[in-house]
């Protein structure tokens, strides 16, 4: 995705959306993301839990079965952590008025985690190859290189960037 701060959206709030059934379904996704990672946190604080009984229940097998249970709530509450996560996809915010250039990687959970900001003056080259962007800083030095996002985008970008 590109986002420019200083461009509105040409399209407005009355025009009909062709992805309505698309929101629904990202917000059903969203939803099992959630109470995936709320299983995973009570799985892991579960597995700590076992620990805290009170009675003669130290006994060398008993204390076999509390590891095995443990690491086995320990680690499915790890996986449903990681799976509700979802992957990340990347972003770039051109920011005219703060005069930066912000690479941000947003999961599912819509929280936009900013990797990268680079001053505009301190961009040279610009080079835009298939699916991949290539941005080199004035001394030449590869600052960052970012592929798997669309085409047109790539080209809005640097376009926006050369008129810079």
């Amino acid at each position: 995705m590109v986002a420019f701060s200083d461009v509105s959206s040409p399209v407005s709030n009355a025009a009909p959306r062709a992805g309505w059934g698309k929101r629904h379904r990202r917000s059903g996704l969203q939803a099992i993301a959630g109470v995936a990672r709320f299983t995973g946190v009570v799985l892991m604080l579960a597995s700590v839990g076992i620990w805290i009984l009170s009675g003669p229940l130290w006994d060398a097998e008993m204390m076999l079965l509390r590891l095995a249970v443990s690491a086995l709530f320990m680690c499915i509450g790890l996986m449903l952590l990681h799976a509700g996560r979802g992957h990340l996809r990347d972003e770039v915010h051109l920011d005219i008025r703060a005069q930066e250039l912000r690479h941000i990687q947003r999961g599912r959970d819509g929280i936009a985690r900013v990797q990268r900001r680079f001053a505009l003056a301190e961009l040279g080259e610009i080079t835009v190859s298939d699916d991949q962007l290539i941005l080199k800083s004035r001394t030449g030095e590869v600052v960052m290189e970012l592929s798997g996002l669309a085409r047109e985008q790539l080209h809005l970008i640097d376009r926006k960037l050369r008129n810079i």
